[in-house]
């Protein structure tokens, strides 16, 4: 599979696999920042990726994050679709201060990883009768 990608700031990290069995690339940040305590930033990868149709980009904070950083993306997770890769689709993280001290990154840190994974699209029909399953319980029903 191509990935076809444009830099769109001079500090932009290619994206690469790190290593031959590496299921993720890493996404980095392209300026320096300072993140106060349990607050949050918006930053750039300065890339716009361009995801073949069929599939999309999940993105993921790197599993060190918390332990070495003191950061994790705000919102868990990010999708990226097959057809965000206009000339002003940048990809931008949500980092959160997990600390209660102040968390310095620098550009060109790896705070992010990416796979890429494919995405069927469902047709969905709506049930004209009452679903006659067992429930299951609900949140956290299996223990």
């Amino acid at each position: 599979m191509i990935i076809s990608f444009k830099k769109t700031s001079p500090t932009a990290l290619t994206p690469a696999y790190q290593t031959s069995g590496a299921a993720g690339f890493d996404l980095a940040i392209i300026e320096d920042l300072t993140i106060p305590p349990r607050s949050f930033v918006k930053t750039s990868t300065g890339l716009i990726i361009q995801i073949p149709v069929g599939y999309f980009l999940l993105i993921t904070s790197r599993s060190s994050n918390s332990i070495k950083k003191g950061i994790a993306l705000a919102n868990g997770v990010g999708i990226i679709d097959s057809d965000y890769h206009g000339p002003n689709d940048i990809i931008g993280l949500i980092i959160e201060n997990i600390t209660d001290s102040p968390v310095s990154l620098k550009a060109g840190d790896r705070v992010a990883q990416a796979i890429v994974l494919p995405s069927p699209q469902a047709t969905f029909t709506e049930l004209a009768s009452e679903i006659s399953d067992g429930n299951r319980g609900g949140f956290g029903s299996t223990g």
